[in-house]
């Protein structure tokens, strides 16, 4: 009996240290990988006054909001401070500036884990705008501090505007579409079904002709790889010989053993 007790119990030491193991991992680790994803967010905003490019906070939410929600976390907002003040402009008129300190908690649906940080953000307004400049630049300084996510200035900076994409040019299309049908060819597929199982990979539903070049290179390289793979395996495979079975030497090569 003494034996046996001390099994169970040893066995419920090991359960109970694993199940806070993966508790500490869990939103930490995601936090990581989260920072990871982000790294590429394009910079589609322009300030015409000081001439710099910057990251619109609807691209940093739109991003990051993605890659929260298929890990299982949620982000709320509390607002601890507002301090307003109205001045007067050249023109006889009057603004309201906002400043705002919010707090932001990030919870973990799976393992109930959370972490709070703050944000600051101001906005300046004729109108009925400041409070949501302060909350949009508060959102956009605790979302780029937590994930390390460089960009310019305030989103809201006078004469800011959005940018168009620069979509990668024909000549990349057509050598993407050249290694799907390599990569087709020797898998003995379909180019289609090649260019769903690409998709995947990069996990985006965009046509090749709005890939802007961070994501081109990602494919390009994911076909390369692909190719590369494929053709060793053809290289193992055995020869047909004339004369013989040729039921018995059937290409094996497939998406399964990629």
């Amino acid at each position: 009996m003494t034996e046996t007790k001390i099994k169970e119990e040893s066995s419920n030491e090991g359960v109970a240290t694993e199940m806070a193991q993966k508790k500490t991992d869990g939103l930490l680790k995601k936090l990581v990988e989260i920072t990871a994803k982000v790294e590429r967010i394009p910079k589609n905003g322009w300030n015409d006054r000081q001439k710099y490019h910057y990251a619109l906070e609807s691209d940093i939410k739109d991003v990051v909001r993605k890659e929260m929600s298929e890990r299982g976390l949620v982000l709320v907002p509390s607002e601890l401070n507002r301090v307003v003040s109205v001045i007067n402009t050249k023109s006889g008129g009057q603004q309201q500036i906002v400043s705002l300190e919010i707090e932001y908690t990030i919870y973990d649906a799976e393992t109930g884990e959370k972490i709070t940080f703050r944000g600051y953000g101001d906005g300046q307004d004729s109108g009925d705008k400041a409070v949501y400049k302060a909350k949009t630049g508060a959102l956009k300084y605790a979302l780029t501090n937590l994930f390390m996510i460089p960009t310019g200035d305030d989103p809201e900076a006078a004469g800011g505007k959005p940018l168009q994409p620069k979509y990668i040019e024909q000549g990349k299309i057509d050598y993407l579409e050249k290694l799907v049908n390599k990569v087709a060819n020797l898998s003995n597929a379909q180019p289609s079904n090649v260019v769903i199982e690409l998709k995947k990979n990069l996990n985006t539903a965009l046509a090749f002709e709005k890939f802007e070049t961070p994501l081109f290179e990602d494919a390009a390289r994911i076909l390369t790889d692909w190719v590369k793979q494929f053709e060793a395996q053809l290289n193992q495979a055995p020869r047909f010989t004339p004369g013989s079975d040729m039921s018995n030497q059937q290409n094996n090569t497939s998406w399964g053993n990629l």
